[in-house]
């Protein structure tokens, strides 16, 4: 388990190192991260340790939510003076990140793939969420 969280730690920092000596605009941790699955996939996969330490640190996630309410009570006065901005900022960017994940999405699945074998049936109603230009029954064209 030790060696599982050094792997990660090293991960990491050479995540901040990398984006901290190349100016990069992504952060450290990422960087880090997709380090971590180079090596994975390189190796055929997580070891069994790190699969373990993986689980221990994930069933113990909600630690991590502990800083994030220590800060609203410190910061309680400014929620209170700056909450409406806060929240209006929080449903339009949650709003606006759904319609672009869902266009994206629309578009990802028109440009590569969702080319899936006719119905058995073909009395089988449409299905409104098929975007195949020849999809099944009466798809959109």
């Amino acid at each position: 388990m030790v060696g599982a969280l050094a792997m990660l730690v090293v991960c990491q920092l050479i995540g901040e190192i990398v984006v901290h000596g190349l100016h990069l605009p992504v952060p450290g941790p990422v960087l880090g991260l997709l380090l971590l699955v180079a090596w994975f996939a390189w190796r055929g996969g997580p070891t069994q340790t790190m699969g373990t330490t993986a689980d221990v640190i994930l069933s113990n996630l909600s630690l991590l939510f502990v800083p994030a309410a220590v800060g609203i009570v410190q910061h309680g006065q400014r929620f209170l003076t700056q909450g409406p901005a806060i929240v209006t900022a929080l449903f339009a960017s949650s709003i606006l990140t759904i319609a672009v994940t869902a266009y994206a999405f629309l578009w990802a699945d028109r440009r590569f793939g969702g080319k899936g074998a006719a119905p058995a049936d073909p009395t089988t109603r449409h299905d409104p969420f098929d975007t195949d230009t020849n999809g099944g029954a009466g798809g959109a064209s």
